[in-house]
């Protein structure tokens, strides 16, 4: 049986996709652009919506998943392997053939051990690379999924992104993030002091589905299988998995042999996926660990139930400053929302699995 809804996979057909008709049309719009940026928290379908567009196009991309490259132990994105994974991306191009010389030249003069070749090399390299296929004179869409990731660069990757900008008029850009603030801190499109500032950008952002939707998704994708699912299990799913389409889908490809305990066990592997990210997101501060149990404990809390909460657990009081700085990372990173005065966490699996990390 073949999934469409339910698959685990990056959408790639807009048949595939349900809704989104509206962040299909402002995409599509913004490919004209130099800079698109395609935001939204983890699991929310900004890969399936990018791939979806431009495969129905038929344009030609280049597609860099940034998150796959970053090394958990050093804590980097090591040069050698963007510029690995940009030559990787070439062959599906229809302007391969015009450009694989070029490549080929490339690849000779950094040689075999490029790990061992200076950063500023591999950063001309890749240069090198997108003036290639800029040459070719054909529109090409170049692809940074997870884009925030590039700070983790061991090249400072900002002065090529704009030199693409401003020289290669055939390339546009597409950067999607899930860290929102910290993508936009990476980039400094507002920062005088960045090689990007004042450049033009167009966004689309991608929400969660509401519980209308996130119902009918269901429903929907149970349809396809041919099974017919009682109206308050699909609003249980929805109220418990929140509309991240994510969550909705391991949901709908357990129920069949689960039921409804399909919700219980999508709540478990949810919390297993993101312990590591928990983990190594809890090691970037003392705080982040206890500000997290806090919103999620309180569901919604303010500064001063933080600040409360924090103390208890830690038997020491953080200043204002770095709680405030605290916060305010967590909302760049997409962990946490902030409504008026009050935080909240918006993926309800990433609150079931700090609950648990509290017991």
């Amino acid at each position: 049986m073949i999934l469409t809804l339910f698959s685990t996979e990056p959408k790639s057909s807009l048949d595939e996709l349900f809704d989104r008709e509206f962040e299909v049309d402002r995409f599509r719009r913004g490919l004209n652009e130099r800079l698109v940026l395609v935001l939204g928290i983890r699991r929310v379908g900004k890969s399936s919506l990018v791939l979806s567009v431009l495969n129905s196009l038929g344009i030609d991309y280049v597609f860099i998943d940034v998150r796959k490259l970053y090394d958990n132990v050093s804590r980097k994105v090591p040069a050698e392997r963007i510029y690995e994974e940009l030559k990787a991306s070439l062959g599906n191009l229809s302007i391969w053939s015009k450009i694989k010389d070029a490549i080929n030249e490339i690849d000779i003069a950094l040689g075999p051990a490029r790990v061992r070749v200076s950063a500023s090399r591999v950063r001309d390299g890749i240069a090198r690379v997108l003036k290639a296929i800029n040459n070719v004179g054909k529109h090409v869409i170049l692809v940074l999924d997870e884009a925030q990731y590039l700070r983790y660069s061991t090249i400072g990757l900002r002065p090529l992104l704009a030199y693409t900008y401003d020289h290669l008029r055939n390339i546009t850009m597409v950067l999607t993030g899930s860290e929102v603030g910290l993508l936009h801190d990476f980039l400094g499109l507002d920062d005088p002091s960045s090689e990007l500032y004042g450049r033009y950008y167009y966004a689309i952002e991608l929400k969660p589905f509401d519980r209308e939707k996130s119902i009918e998704f269901l429903r929907r994708g149970f349809r396809e299988l041919g099974i017919n699912v009682e109206d308050k299990v699909l609003e249980r799913a929805a109220d418990e998995l929140g509309g991240i389409v994510g969550w909705l889908v391991y949901f709908g490809r357990l129920y069949p042999e689960k039921g409804e305990d399909a919700i219980e066990e999508v709540k478990e592997l949810g919390a297993n996926l993101v312990r590591a990210e928990l983990e190594e997101l809890f090691s970037r501060s003392q705080y982040y660990r206890y500000v997290m149990e806090a919103v999620a404990v309180l569901g919604r809390a303010r500064w001063s139930d933080v600040l409360r909460y924090v103390m208890a657990r830690t038997g020491a009081k953080p200043t204002n400053a770095t709680l405030s700085r605290d916060l305010n990372n967590l909302v760049k990173m997409g962990f946490l929302t902030k409504d008026g005065e009050q935080y909240g966490i918006p993926d309800p699996i990433i609150r079931y699995a700090v609950l648990r990390l509290t017991k």
